[in-house]
Parts: structure tokens; C-alpha cells; sequence
């Protein structure tokens, strides 16, 4: 019987919250607690240094902040659409174009290429710095 009587007494919800609680209690940082909902609520005293906050107050403080600040959507608005704009249509059927490459105008052959690579260039030039220098006599 006890041990009825302490589960029972765990379940309930304490009347005076604690400042130090309140602010978790509505789901906020404490900073906003302070400029939001402490000039609207009533607080008291409990012990030397404490100060707690009525529970049902808060409720109903958090039910006129919902009420006033809620917003309305729409009944049959779906939430859940596809990312894709493939994901969702009907089979078969691909609502993106194809994509087709632009047409190239250089006739491809396999072979040496006859354009001057950028490689030989460099190395044209790196001979040029480090070679040696013709005498000028």
C-alpha cells in the first residue's frame, strides 16, 4: 500500500514552479522567459531566495500566447510532397525533358593530335630559362 501511495504521489504535478524550472516548463531559454512571459505572470516567494510561479497560471498564459500568435493553415494542405518532380507522377511517363548535348563541330578522329599541347609548350619554355645561354661573342 506504500509503495501505491508513493507511485501515486510521484505522478502528480507540483502546483509552484521554481524560476529555475519555469522557463524549461514552457520550452524557452531563460532570457526569453524574462522578456515574454514573466511581466504577464504572477510571482511569489518560496523560502528565503526562491521564486516560483504558479503551474496553472503559466497554462493558461501559454494557452492566450498560442491563441494570439498561432497561425492557421490550410486543411488540405500536404506537407508530404515529393522532393522530386520525378517521385510522385504516373509511371512511366518522365515530366523532365531529355536533355540532349549541344552538337559538336569538331569531326572526331582517333590519331595524333596535331594541335600543340600545353605540355610541349611548357617544356619549350622551361628549356628557354634553364638551357644554356648562346655567347655573345
Amino acid at each position: 500500500m506504500a509503495n501505491a501511495t508513493a507511485a501515486k504521489a510521484s505522478s502528480i504535478s507540483p502546483r509552484f514552479i521554481r524560476f529555475m524550472d519555469a522557463p524549461g516548463y514552457l520550452g524557452m531559454c531563460r532570457d526569453e522567459f524574462n522578456k515574454t512571459v514573466r511581466p504577464n505572470v504572477r510571482e511569489f516567494p518560496i523560502g528565503k531566495q526562491g521564486v516560483g510561479f504558479d503551474r496553472i497560471e503559466l497554462d493558461q498564459w501559454a494557452d492566450e500566447y498560442i491563441e494570439a500568435k498561432s497561425i492557421e493553415k490550410a486543411a488540405n494542405q500536404d506537407n508530404n510532397r515529393p522532393r522530386s518532380e520525378r517521385q510522385g507522377g504516373d509511371k512511366g511517363v518522365s515530366p523532365w525533358r531529355e536533355k540532349r548535348s549541344p552538337a559538336s563541330t569538331r569531326k572526331v578522329e582517333s590519331g595524333k593530335s596535331t594541335k600543340c599541347s600545353e605540355a610541349s609548350a611548357f617544356e619549350r619554355a622551361l628549356e628557354l630559362v634553364t638551357g644554356k645561354k648562346p655567347s655573345s661573342t
